[in-house]
């Protein structure tokens, strides 16, 4: 091929595939849509002033019986009134506009780099974004974690296949009793007094041993994709945390 053609040909190959990835982001990305919020519901939830209701994806919230329930809340009312840019990505089963919220910093990041709420079912493409943030908040002490005095405890790993948490503890004499251990979600596990060197903790039905610990749960708790373990003590300080994901 001469070389004049094959240099017009390259280019041109080049454009189309610039122009294809260009039209492929665009659809991967939807569209902003300015809006106004008239209202802060909770945490992580918002009414706008057309009416529709504005879940905030990727963070949950404390529920408002919760202690430091009103950080989040208090947060957003910063934004009441105010015009913002959304991005919607679908609904929950509440009929609520789950979305991504523009101010026009990132919203739902900053909810959780300021240690206001947690991650939570994260999107695919924002995994290490979001856990990022976490982390930062969590060994900054902001927020809703303030850290326990024993925090450089524990260690832990999870089998999420078979449904088990190994907690591990460094420090001497130490009882974890009262103290709560939780997944992302809502699910938790209030320990018995307990003096703990090493214990296993299982999911599934069973009674309790020496060795190991039952939740007695009737459905799974650790997600197999992703997740994390966190472990509060009597104070709700977290004490150890442990997210597999990305």
């Amino acid at each position: 091929m001469d070389k004049k053609y094959a240099f017009i040909f390259a280019i041109t190959i080049t454009l189309l595939i610039a122009l294809n990835y260009n039209l492929f982001s665009t659809q991967l990305s939807p569209p902003r849509e300015k809006v106004t919020i008239s209202r802060i519901i909770d945490g992580d939830t918002l009414e706008l002033k057309d009416k529709r209701i504005i879940r905030l994806v990727n963070i949950n919230a404390p529920e408002k019986s919760q202690p430091n329930s009103k950080l989040a809340t208090d947060y957003l009312k910063n934004y009441e009134n105010e015009l913002v840019e959304i991005e919607i990505i679908g609904t929950d089963k509440y009929n609520r506009v789950l979305a991504r919220i523009y101010t026009p910093k990132y919203l739902n990041l900053e909810l959780v780099e300021k240690g206001l709420t947690s991650k939570f079912l994260v999107q695919q493409e924002e995994l290490k974004l979001f856990a990022e943030a976490e982390k930062y908040a969590i060994e900054s002490s902001k927020g809703i974690w303030r850290k326990s005095q024993y925090y450089n405890c524990f260690e832990s790993s999870i089998n999420q296949k078979d449904e088990i948490a190994t907690i591990a503890n460094n420090c001497n004499n130490l009882n974890i009793g009262s103290w709560i251990l939780k997944d992302e979600s809502r699910k938790l596990y209030r320990f018995n007094s307990l003096e703990i060197g090493k214990l296993t903790l299982r999911t599934k039905q069973g009674e309790d041993n020496e060795t190991d610990l039952f939740w007695n749960s009737k459905t799974d708790i650790w997600n197999n994709d992703r997740d994390t373990l966190y472990l509060f003590d009597e104070n709700l300080q977290i004490a150890h945390y442990n997210y597999y994901g990305y």
